[in-house]
């Protein structure tokens, strides 16, 4: 019998087995997808950053510092942002970046596949990316992890970076309202022009508050975050101008603003301004240090990322009064050198000059100064003529003509240091400028309202032709300055100026230069005769010839008084009055010069110590006349101890330092700072009372030097300083051939020292450029403003006893007694012998007593 077998399956066997595999390789693939993401999300999203609330927002924060009064001064940080709580911002501004972004913000979860799809659609159909695909939150994401791993890490275009970034996105999204979603992006957001952050973009591009936007403001802003730089307003300003309407369309389209209010920001043009700098724009180069001072102190990450307040002593108004004081007087000293010549020399060639006149007119219209040429203001133009019969030239200044008469340029001699100013005033236009060259002008009414006055012969007549400006000739000065101002009794720094412009040279005079002070140092000569040897204002010196033999050099020295004048027995009190050198040197010999070393070093002098860049003090009697440098700083220091009656108080920069939360890291201020709170108060005067100033030397002795120092100003080398109406001690100071030019000198409140010289020691100021002639005049200019409440005469100190005595020979002086002067003495030291009467032969002690 055949038995058939049948191997075909069951119907539907076949199809069962494959749904199970299926199924099978489903669970499986699941499983392991599933397994795949627990892992990857654990891995990728375990040093993420963490948000449970909004408290947990810790973003880098700039260090900020502000001046005496509140104002901003300074900004250092790695990125800057201006936290601001949500509701600060308004409405339409959240609008427009939602408009802009993410209209479908409040219907996702933290990835719009949907809104993906759509800007895929749109790119490819306008073939470049005109839309982004990224939520608001994924941007706050990025953002977060750029800040975190840093900008390469961060913006890296890898499969794991889009992974950290949806993870994190949805970790906002479980843990965060929409509405913190929303906080956190518009103060995260980089938005170009250093700007992080909604707040700290309204201020950087166009100075204001975020409340203050307009419309065409708020759309220009919420086009930033898809491409900073490809929008940015400076690089590339039509595709910014492009991108605002597309934003100002979105806003219309959800109804955030009217037709009309799109119509008028669309025509509005575009202004906008850099990120302000303002460490360079406000008080330079006290910000400067106290940059310094922040990184000898914090770690680099505190500084720039850790939101630090830093409360400093500047005087913002001082410090603009010290930058216009030596600006106007340096260039009024550096004009008495001399003319150095034109800026360029286009000579003949006219296409030359068009070119240069072509991109002067487009400078003056970014400026806004191309409508006229302001009084006061400086300008660059190009000589188109010259008349030397009527001594004047014609200069093209950008699309304005102009003339610059010989009245204007008579300082405009070559430079000679050793020719005398006033003889070497130019009668005639000089031949070293010629037509085609360049000239640094200021625009002035004052060359003809001397010509209609007739005050000057050398201003002839200027062509009457409204439309023709009348300039002055200008240089900028070649030589440099330095200004130290400080509160007596606080040590604050009301003003620090270490050059003439920061953007010139960072270089900081005032702290870090080691100059000659010439004879700004022999009030501490002289302070050393008076406390270590006894003397009074009263003992005489001999002003005659001394020569010094020096073997080693094989030279002989033999130094003299300015004008080389000499005049035998003088008092100290005229010695320093007159500045005169001699005297001071034979009361050096007097001291010792090792004491005299030892004694300024105890006043305050840091050469040759860690505290100083300068050299040890020399150990030469030329240290009367200020041979060995010292900075300015330590010279304050000195003069600041005599205002002070004898008590050190340490100069100060920083008064506070808070942290980002309030807390109070550094306090060091005055308790008697009128900023501070009644409570701050009673804390800084406790703690000073617990770190007492050193008396560093007797009142009675600070009060005696500075007696003869107010000498010198009512009567001596300082007499222009009275100008500033008020009491007023100090002390010039000229280096030899002039190189340095000094005056140093202080009220009862203030002590300010001001410098006047160049760089290097190649070429020494004029012959006649001393300290009362260079520096004086930055002083006064300053202190005319500084000063700003009269202060009363400098009050004697117990112990001390005044005497009406004659000034030339130091003796008491008679009821009768011409030009005598009152002197101070501490007590048991003042003179008993009367000086003898006119026509009277001297009497001894006793005629003398009974005639009294």
């Amino acid at each position: 019998m055949l038995v058939k077998f049948d191997n075909q399956r069951p119907p539907g066997s076949l199809r069962s087995q494959l749904i199970r595999v299926a199924l099978f390789l489903g669970l499986v693939s699941l499983f392991g997808g599933t397994l795949v993401g627990v892992v990857a999300y654990g891995y990728f999203g375990q040093n993420l950053p963490r948000f449970e609330s909004l408290d947990d927002y810790r973003p880098k924060l700039p260090t900020r510092v502000y001046g005496q009064e509140g104002q901003l001064i300074g900004e250092f940080y790695s990125e800057k942002r201006i936290v601001l709580p949500y509701a600060r911002i308004p409405p339409k501004v959240v609008q427009a970046f939602m408009a802009s972004e993410d209209d479908r913000f409040f219907g996702h979860s933290g990835i719009d596949y949907w809104g993906i799809l759509r800007a895929a659609f749109a790119n490819l159909r306008a073939g470049r990316v005109v839309q982004g695909g990224s939520t608001i939150t994924q941007q706050v994401a990025k953002s977060l992890i750029i800040s975190a791993e840093g900008y390469d890490s961060g913006t890296a275009k890898n499969l794991v970076r889009k992974i950290k970034e949806a993870i994190l996105a949805r970790r906002l999204e479980a843990t965060l309202s929409k509405q913190d979603i929303l906080s956190l992006y518009l103060n995260q957001i980089f938005l170009g022009n250093q700007s992080y952050g909604i707040q700290a973009a309204a201020e950087n591009y166009f100075r204001k508050d975020v409340e203050d936007l307009n419309v065409a403001e708020i759309a220009l802003l919420a086009g930033l975050p898809q491409a900073p730089s490809r929008y940015s307003p400076f690089r590339h300003p039509q595709a910014a101008k492009d991108r605002r309407e597309y934003v100002l369309r979105r806003m219309l389209e959800e109804s955030i603003i009217t037709q009309a209010e799109l119509d008028e920001a669309k025509n509005l043009p575009i202004e906008v301004f850099p990120a302000p700098n303002l460490v360079r724009q406000v008080t330079p180069y006290f910000t400067e240090q106290v940059r310094r001072t922040l990184f000898d102190r914090f770690d680099k990450t505190t500084i720039l990322e850790g939101g630090l307040k830093v409360y400093t002593t500047v005087d913002v108004e001082r410090y603009r009064h010290a930058e216009d004081a030596s600006y106007e007087k340096l260039r009024l000293v550096d004009k008495r050198q001399g003319y150095r010549g034109p800026l360029k020399r286009l000579g003949k060639d006219k296409q030359a000059i068009a070119d240069f006149n072509a991109r002067y007119v487009s400078e003056l219209k970014y400026l806004g100064r191309d409508d006229k040429l302001e009084d006061g203001e400086l300008y660059v133009g190009v000589v188109t003529r010259i008349n030397r019969k009527k001594d004047y030239i014609y200069l093209q200044i950008g699309p304005h003509k102009a003339v610059l008469p010989l009245g204007t340029m008579r300082w405009a001699r070559p430079v000679d240091p050793q020719v005398n100013f006033v003889s070497g005033l130019l009668r005639e236009l000089p031949n070293s400028i010629r037509t085609g060259d360049v000239l640094l002008v200021r625009k002035t009414t004052k060359a003809r309202e001397m010509e209609r006055l007739g005050k000057t012969r050398y201003t002839r007549a200027i062509p009457d032709d409204p439309d023709l400006a009348v300039v002055a000739l200008e240089q900028e000065p070649n030589l440099e300055t330095a200004l130290l101002s400080v509160e007596a009794k606080s040590g604050y720094v009301l003003a620090m100026l270490g050059g003439y412009a920061f953007d010139r040279s960072e270089f900081n005079r005032a702290l870090q230069a080691c100059r000659q002070p010439g004879s700004s140092f022999k009030p501490i000569v002289y302070a050393a005769a008076l406390d270590l040897e006894g003397w009074t204002a009263s003992t005489t010196v001999l002003d005659a010839p001394l020569t010094f033999n020096d073997p080693t050099a094989g030279l002989r020295w033999k130094p003299s008084n300015f004008g080389a004048k000499f005049l035998g027995d003088v008092t100290l009190r005229q010695a320093l009055q007159n500045s005169m050198n001699v005297p001071a040197i034979r009361t050096l010999r007097k001291v010792g010069v090792e004491s005299a070393i030892t004694y300024a070093a105890r006043l305050g002098i840091r050469a040759g110590t860690k505290a100083s860049p300068c050299k040890a003090l020399r150990e030469e009697l030329g240290l009367a006349l200020g041979s060995s440098a010292v900075t300015m700083k330590d010279l304050v220091r000195v003069y600041q101890l005599f205002a002070n009656y004898g008590k050190r108080v340490k100069q100060r920069l920083i008064t506070r330092i808070e942290d980002r939360d309030g807390r109070v890291l550094l306090d060091d201020g005055y308790p008697g700072d009128p900023w501070a709170g009644i409570g701050l108060k009673v804390e800084r005067a406790m703690q000073w009372t617990e770190t007492a100033r050193k008396q560093l030397i007797e009142p009675q002795i600070a009060f005696l030097i500075t007696k003869m120092m107010r000498n010198v100003v009512e009567g001596g080398t300082g007499k222009a300083a009275k100008d500033v109406e008020v009491p007023v001690a100090g002390k010039t100071g000229t280096t030899n051939d002039s190189f340095d030019a000094w005056f140093v000198g202080f009220t009862t409140d203030i002590v300010t020292g001001a410098w006047v010289g160049y760089d290097d020691y190649n070429v020494p100021m004029g012959v006649y450029e001393q300290g009362g002639r260079a520096a004086l005049p930055v002083w006064v200019e300053y202190m005319k403003k500084g000063v700003k409440k009269k202060t009363k005469e400098f009050e004697a100190p117990e112990g001390i006893v005044f005497v009406m005595i004659d000034p030339k020979t130091g003796l008491r002086a008679h009821p009768d007694t011409d030009g005598a002067v009152e002197e101070a003495y501490r007590e048991g030291t003042e003179p008993t012998e009367f000086v003898a009467r006119a026509g009277q032969a001297q009497a001894d002690d006793d005629f003398l007593l009974l005639d009294n």
